[in-house]
């Protein structure tokens, strides 16, 4: 194996968060040039490591995938070493799959990033033709200014990035909100992995409660985690194993012993409600034993049937917190939430053995789970439980029932505000929303439906892929396709015209139905494929953001190498058309417009810092993300720790918070909590989610896998990541696939009435029979393809989870797809 350079002492250093899931590990980054190195002796390298000697297992080490060389603007190539933050209160030192190559993900000209977008394009006929900035922004500017001067503002729609971490953060958020809320003042908005501007957690705001309540340490604390549609080790992999696992194999018992002095306590617990049997559930009963692990493994769509009928067995049982719910809730919502939602007019073996039978699991199950959610220990001290939920619950059956039915259950056993409990999100990727109010109001509207229908006439996209991950995807990518040939086609044929009579061709272009695509992002995509401007963006590390965790942990990710060709950072994209706009709607002589689109000259990232945070300054209205009296010299201070959010001034002093609602007063008019009905007994399939599952043999349940994030925007040119998983594999039983005689590794499509894709068998006993479970960002096989239009009306929030198909066997896989290499020339996906 070929030895890796030592950082020198006089490396620079950096610090940084990672730039993927939520959790948001910490890590440090040395850069110094190529050609030079440090040396083993403690003295001679960065590290203070004596590297002489044989390095521990889980000590400091580079590997492979930890070092790069880089090229910056400048031509000078610098080596780059980014290895985890051992000081880093959230991971301790710990890195995951993916945060333990981010080095790996790196732009370098001769390596397996260099697909990256470089220079603006513009589209002429197949290909894109290469343009300068101020040509890109101007053909940008010149189509907005059309559009809203012919068909009004909402004629502009738009599709971004609503999130921290990798591409995002507080910076980016804000100049987004800016252009899109108060300049453009378009309502046809829509975020990254949905078809609307929508939150996906109505229900926990209605009650009062942001998304992310508790601290991490409260994984450490509590007496039972309780974890509804989520898979913790493979998404949020080092909260997982830094504060979760310690806290189910007993190495946080002196902690919870010198918090809890007068309280029993015991190693924790973990109840899992998840269809699969996760790789969460196996790690969790390795590290406390099956005894002290439940899994409830449901059917599709039935969780506001199990966790109602976990709370009506703990408030038969009088386990609930009468002194909470009177103090700190308003009392007439617990009163419609006892007869709508826990069917306190039925005798309660009637409601639970009907929710079991629903659910498929015993309802000597649900008793458990409720015994261990919220039974009195000894003294009758109340059980701690942190309450955690994600995508399963969200994208599930009813996303405002899902919700609530969590919210309602934690409200009921007062597991919010205190140390070792909470109700919170596990989270996506990182946060960092701060925007103006949006205009669309509530139920949101569904942006894919109007660019079906024609209605918007410029679509803006921006770091996201939809044409992989909306639902019905495959619509959505024909619709950009017929709808922008026109567009295209006008392009073409004017290339050699001035940009005032390109954009008239384009006009009308646009009155005959069609649409004018700009994308923006950091890859070619299949969704860059049909747009007829592409604008490329900085990615992590090329470019200062700041982002919160799971936690609320606001950090700088500072930057340490430039970007690659002329990429700039969203904020900078954004903030050029702006002013373009300014200066064009000033020569038409309308300072109305021009002026919507003044303050947009920001000097630097620091700069749209500041002005958001004048916005977001932390209290009940804005429970999360506040952070008054932060700037970029503070964070670098902090470092990988940053501080917790929402921060407030005490005497001039930043003050975070570690976790929310300790002060009991809650997010609503009266400053206590409300219960939120989720209605009797289950609102069932809605029309289209039932067609398919009565004419399909199988439920296509779909997610995430370990090795990869998201859309494999990155690793798919990553060797390590591409051989592992070359195409999507969809888990199923192994008498389903006996049935159909499909071996492991078989080539298969599952096909519906949306569409059809193709992945590799594994069966498996993880899912029951009649399931199955299918990665769902992999370009060769989205499962958006196969996803119903069908969304929550009350919140526009898509049942993703929600699809039934057929599966045929292909036949073996080829030995061409076993050892595919992505060559950069053939990707566009």
């Amino acid at each position: 194996m070929t030895s890796r350079p030592l950082p020198p002492r006089n490396a620079k250093r950096f610090h940084t968060a990672c730039q993927f899931c939520i959790v948001g590990c910490g890590y440090r980054v040395f850069k110094w040039p190529e050609g030079s190195e440090g040396g083993p002796a403690p003295g001679d390298n960065a590290l203070n490591l004596d590297f002489r000697q044989q390095q521990p297992a889980l000590g400091t080490w580079i590997a492979p995938a930890m070092q790069t060389v880089v090229t910056d603007r400048d031509g000078t190539r610098q080596n780059i070493v980014i290895i985890p933050d051992k000081s880093c209160q959230v991971n301790s030192g710990l890195e995951s799959v993916r945060g333990g190559s981010l080095a790996s993900t790196l732009y370098r000209p001769d390596g397996p990033t260099r697909m990256r977008l470089s220079t603006p394009g513009i589209k002429n006929g197949a290909t894109l033709e290469l343009a300068a900035w101020n040509d890109a922004t101007d053909l940008a500017a010149r189509v907005i200014k059309a559009v809203i001067d012919r068909w009004g503002a909402d004629a502009v729609g738009m599709k971004f990035f609503d999130h921290g971490g990798g591409g995002g953060g507080f910076e980016n958020n804000w100049a987004v909100g800016r252009f899109f809320f108060e300049a453009v003042k378009t309502t046809s908005c829509s975020i990254h992995n949905r078809p609307a501007y929508n939150s996906e957690v109505h229900a926990a705001g209605d009650a009062g409660i942001a998304p992310l309540t508790n601290a991490y340490i409260d994984a450490q604390l509590a007496d039972t985690i309780l974890v509804v549609g989520a898979n913790p080790y493979e998404t949020q992999t080092n909260y997982f194993l830094n504060h979760m696992v310690k806290n189910l194999n007993g190495e946080t018992m002196s902690l919870k012993k010198s918090i809890f002095s007068d309280e029993e306590i015991a190693p924790g617990r973990m109840i899992i409600i998840d269809p699969r049997r996760t790789m969460s559930v196996a790690a969790a009963e390795a590290a406390a034993g099956a005894q002290n692990v439940l899994h409830l493994q449901i059917e599709p769509g039935t969780d506001i049937w199990v966790l109602n009928a976990i709370a009506r067995i703990i408030i038969d049982r009088r386990w609930h917190d009468v002194g909470f719910i009177t103090g700190f809730t308003e009392t007439q919502t617990f009163n419609a939430y006892q007869r709508s939602s826990l069917m306190r007019d039925r005798p309660a073996d009637e409601v639970i053995n009907e929710a079991a039978g629903k659910a498929g699991v015993p309802a000597e199950l649900l008793k458990k789970a409720a015994d261990w959610i919220a039974r009195p220990k000894a003294g009758r001290a109340r059980r701690r439980t942190l309450l955690h939920y994600e995508k399963g619950l969200i994208w599930g059956l009813k996303n405002y029932e899902n919700v609530a039915a969590i919210v309602d259950l934690g409200l009921l056993t007062g597991n919010i505000g205190k140390p070792g409990t909470g109700i919170s999100r596990l989270g996506g990727h990182q946060e960092g929303y701060v925007r103006p109010p949006s205009r669309g109001g509530r139920p949101a509207r569904n942006i894919d439906e109007k660019l079906r229908r024609g209605e918007i006439k410029l679509f803006w996209v921006g770091g996201c892929n939809p044409v992989l991950t909306t639902l019905d995807a495959a619509t959505i990518g024909r619709t950009l396709e017929e709808r922008g040939q026109l567009v295209t086609e006008a392009l073409t044929t004017s290339i050699d015209l001035p940009v005032e009579q390109r954009v008239i061709a384009i006009v009308e272009t646009l009155k005959a139905g069609g649409v004018f695509t700009i994308a923006q992002d950091i890859y070619p995509t299949k969704t860059t494929e049909r747009a007829h401007l592409v604008l490329p963006a900085a990615g992590w590390g090329e470019a200062n953001l700041t982002s919160i965790n799971g936690e609320r942990r606001l950090r700088l990710h500072q930057k340490f190498m430039d970007p690659p060709g002329e990429a700039l950072p969203d904020w900078q994209i954004i903030a050029h058309v702006a002013q373009r706009l300014n200066a064009l709607y000033t020569a038409d002589r309308n300072p109305e417009m021009a002026n919507r689109f003044l303050d947009f000259d920001w000097r630097d990232e620091e700069a749209v810092f500041i002005d958001a945070r004048y916005s977001f300054k932390g209290g009940p209205d804005d429970a999360m993300e506040g952070y008054a009296g932060i700037d970029y010299d503070l964070l670098r201070k902090l470092g990988t720790n940053g501080i917790q959010t929402p921060v407030r001034l005490v005497r001039g002093t930043p003050v975070g918070t570690e976790r929310l609602y300790e002060d009991k007063r809650f997010s609503t008019k009266s400053g206590k909590a409300k219960f939120i009905p989720a209605p009797p007994p289950w609102p069932g399939y809605a029309a289209p989610v039932m067609r398919q599952r009565k004419k399909y043999a199988f439920w296509i349940n779909n997610g995430r896998s370990n090795h990869l994030w998201q859309t494999v925007y990155h690793h798919r040119y990553l060797k390590f990541y591409r051989e592992r998983v070359p195409i999507p594999y969809v888990e199923m039983h192994p008498a389903d696939a006996a049935k159909l005689n499909i071996e492991p590794g078989d080539i298969v499509e599952i096909i519906n009435d949306r569409g059809s894709v193709q992945a590799m068998a594994y069966p498996t006993g993880a899912v029951k029979p009649d399931h199955c479970f299918l990665v769902f960002g992999q370009p060769r096989g989205p499962a958006g393809n196969l996803v119903s239009d069908h969304v929550d009306p009350d919140t526009t929030i898509p049942w993703y989870k929600g699809v039934w198909a057929d599966i045929r066997r292909i036949g073996p896989m080829p030995e061409l797809t076993r050892t595919v290499t992505f060559k950069p020339q053939n990707i566009a996906q």
